[in-house]
């Protein structure tokens, strides 16, 4: 099998997991499945929206049908980080792509939302993005964030460097305290990554569990040290680190080493006595509230059901999918990684084909390939500082097909627009779907003033006219049609206008 396949196959099926994973990952039972979407099982993609931001600043996202969250949007971030040489461009990504990154987010934690807007100080660099935040009444420090917010985002980082696993582990530990100061998150993603280039070695026909994880969890506190720790960019993090912790990080570190080898262990167990997925996933801490959705139980969850599902690899992905009160979008997306770099794309079926961005998502998996093979060749950077940016967005005056430019996405187009009040008086929220050339799809999020709003200046323009065209109206009444004309949407404002003409006409006779 040709590692291009491979390679396609690990971006493109973790993308997958990722979209199906997300419908479910926050219902409470099979029910409330059933109710929204006529099923108790999801095998299939499904138009549908959640409410974004809130009860009075917020939004309904109408999602459809493929589209991923933002565990493949940091994936391909990450991406584009990468150099030719395979390492990460860390000012690049910690000071470009990540804060950039907000603007189009879609299914966030709070804790990587924090950290990108965190990384945006002047005085912070990626290997010092030490911070805190308040969840409800409690204040969450960078060094508990143990969540696998790195894990999910370091696949191209395994794939960039296929053969140098000693590079593959500093550079995933380098992207990920970026974000993660727990060694959860850290060591989730080391093993993550080493998962990855370990089945990549595998044909789907002679792959065995038992040799896989006797692989995997050999020596493993050799695998996943870090002798690194003692390099100046990194010894000055640990530093701080150790500032005001009660414990050192290379003790903790070695707690978490052990928890993960033990984890490995009841995975062979689960698998030898053909143990039912959600009592393995909680033997694997993943319904626990202290480790749910942490680098080491997702990850470790992962390759159960990778293991497990070798040679039903699809299944092995909706399984993930359908262990409601789990992690799902992220645990989803780490099985089809592995399972990606088992089998290759050949195995996706044509239902899933429809993910968002899949030209794209081979796209990127090709330029990794290429970086591994040294072959890359560097792109030209191109300028579009003559189109409008939408990197800060002040004032809604934005049209249909207008071409713009993002940091770090290059040109793109808009393709849709969409305008919904909140319950907070004067607020509305503007949403830009962006098309870039690049590839890679986007909407863009932002709570606006009512008083700053402008229509597109082409359906200002014509409103404006016709308006001193009609004698019907009172300046009152002509008032309240302006404001209600701004509540409207291109089309909308279009038939309005139409109707007003008619209106006219009547008059007029």
């Amino acid at each position: 099998m040709k590692l291009e396949t491979k390679y396609k196959g690990a971006i493109k099926l973790a993308a997958i997991g990722d979209a199906l994973g997300w419908i479910t990952e926050f219902e409470r039972n099979s029910d409330t499945l059933k109710s929204k979407y006529g099923t108790v099982y999801v095998s299939k993609f499904y138009d549908w929206e959640k409410k974004v931001g809130g009860k009075f600043n917020g939004y309904i996202d109408k999602l459809k049908k493929g589209s991923y969250s933002d565990d493949t949007q940091l994936m391909l971030s990450v991406a584009r980080s990468i150099m030719g040489n395979g390492a990460i461009d860390r000012e690049y990504f910690s000071k470009v792509e990540l804060p950039s990154w907000i603007l189009y987010a879609r299914g966030a934690g709070r804790t990587i939302k924090n950290a990108a807007r965190k990384i945006e100080r002047k005085s912070a660099k990626w290997n010092n993005n030490f911070f805190t935040y308040k969840a409800g009444t409690i204040t969450i420090d960078y060094r508990e964030s143990g969540a696998n917010g790195a894990a999910m985002r370091i696949l191209p980082i395994a794939l960039a460097n296929f053969g140098n696993i000693d590079k593959i582990k500093k550079e995933i530990f380098a992207n990920s305290i970026v974000t993660h100061g727990h060694p959860r998150a850290i060591i989730g993603a080391m093993l993550y990554g080493y998962a990855v280039h370990t089945i990549l070695n595998f044909l789907p026909e002679y792959f065995s569990y038992k040799t896989y994880l006797t692989e995997l969890g050999k020596n493993i506190h050799q695998k996943l040290s870090i002798p690194f720790i003692k390099e100046h960019d990194f010894d000055s993090w640990e530093n701080e680190w150790n500032s005001k912790a009660q414990i050192s990080f290379t003790d903790q570190y070695q707690v978490v080493l052990d928890e993960t080898q033990q984890y490995l262990r009841n995975i062979y167990k689960c698998l030898n006595h053909n143990i039912d997925d959600e009592t393995a996933l909680r033997i694997l801490g993943c319904y626990n509230l202290d480790t749910k959705g942490s680098g080491t139980s997702t990850v470790i969850a992962g390759i159960f059901l990778c293991c497990k599902y070798h040679n039903e690899p699809i299944r092995g992905i909706e399984q993930a999918v359908n262990l409601i009160g789990t992690d799902t979008d992220s645990i989803a997306a780490f099985v089809g990684g592995l399972i990606g770099s088992l089998h290759g794309t050949s195995i996706i079926p044509d239902r899933y084909k429809l993910i968002q961005d899949s030209d794209y998502l081979d796209k990127v998996a090709v330029r990794l390939l290429k970086i591994s093979e040294n072959r890359v060749v560097k792109e030209k950077v191109q300028n579009y500082l003559d189109l409008k940016s939408i990197n800060t967005i002040t004032d809604d005056n934005f049209d249909l097909n207008e071409s713009i430019y993002f940091e770090p996405l290059g040109r793109g187009k808009i393709v849709h627009i969409d305008r919904q009040n909140t319950l907070t008086k004067g607020k509305y929220n503007l949403l830009i779907d962006v098309e870039f050339d690049l590839g890679q799809s986007c909407r863009f999020a932002k709570l606006m003033n009512k008083e700053r709003k402008t229509l597109p200046s082409s359906t200002c323009s014509d409103f404006q006219e016709k308006k001193h065209q009609i004698k019907v109206f009172s300046s009152e009444t002509q008032n309240c049609i302006d404001l209600f004309m701004r509540e409207l949407n291109q089309e909308q404002q279009k038939h309005f206008n139409d109707i007003l003409t008619l209106i006219q006409l009547e008059y007029d006779d």
